[in-house]
């Protein structure tokens, strides 16, 4: 263990074993100066230790699409090529994990609607809890790809896929095809308090159409570091201490 580490823990455990020493500070009295300062000195010690104790980033959880359990899917069969109103942004359901392809989802184990030219709508969402953390320190990093791609070609359709974090702005997949994952995306920032929703909007020619995304990283600061129970205690026990110093000080 490191050092400054093992002293911290040791520092701590002695804080807690605190409020015995200040119930007691009466016999502390008939101590000499020396013994009421190594004291003394103690307690300011472990209160800085405590003060100055760093938030560290807790990791969160969000589900790559290798968890099919984890995302919901709205459908709509037959939309008009490359438009926004064409997607159905209600009725739910769960995800389905796309049998031939491994880590992909639709909304049946297949991705096929229809057939070829059969415009196909998907919005996958994936909802996750913020509760208790910074909202503004929360950092999701993922890589995510689409079928079809938008390139408008081939029956690849018009709409460039899309996502939106909790209703905002669309963010536009790029440039190029879709079929697997693209460049890191980082998220640092449209997260809020409580419930997040993030949606994927794909749209698919009929066939084969779905959606992957591998999850690299979520993280967050907790929102509070509640204090020690015994710390309140401890610092009135410093001001009882230095009384009693100082009465040692005036008496000698």
């Amino acid at each position: 263990m490191n050092t400054a580490l093992f002293r911290s823990h040791r520092l701590l455990i002695n804080m807690f074993n605190m409020p015995k020493v200040l119930l007691s500070w009466k016999h502390a009295q008939g101590r000499s100066k020396m013994e009421l300062n190594k004291t003394f000195r103690a307690l300011i010690t472990v209160a800085g230790v405590v003060a100055a104790m760093p938030v560290f980033a807790s990791t969160l959880s969000f589900s790559s699409t290798a968890v099919p359990g984890a995302w919901q899917v709205a459908t709509n069969v037959g939309g008009a090529d490359g438009q926004l109103s064409s997607f159905n942004t209600t009725n739910f359901v769960g995800a389905t994990a796309i049998t031939a392809r491994s880590g992909w989802i639709a909304n049946n184990a297949t991705g096929t609607n229809g057939g070829m030219g059969t415009w196909t709508f998907f919005v996958f969402r994936q909802t996750f809890d913020l509760t208790g953390y910074d909202a503004s320190t929360a950092d999701l990093k993922f890589q995510w790809a689409a079928d079809d791609s938008g390139e408008g070609y081939a029956y690849r359709g018009t709409w460039v896929p899309k996502f939106s974090l909790n209703g905002a702005g669309m963010v536009p997949w790029g440039s190029g095809p879709t079929y697997s994952y693209g460049s890191v995306v980082s998220l640092t920032s449209g997260f809020v308090s409580g419930l997040n929703s993030i949606d994927f909007y794909v749209e698919g020619n009929g066939v084969s159409d779905g959606f992957a995304l591998s999850t690299l990283s979520f993280t967050a600061d907790p929102s509070a570091v509640p204090l020690p129970a015994a710390l309140p205690l401890m610092l009135s026990g410093l001001g009882v201490l230095g009384f009693a110093l100082r009465r040692k000080k005036e008496e000698v």
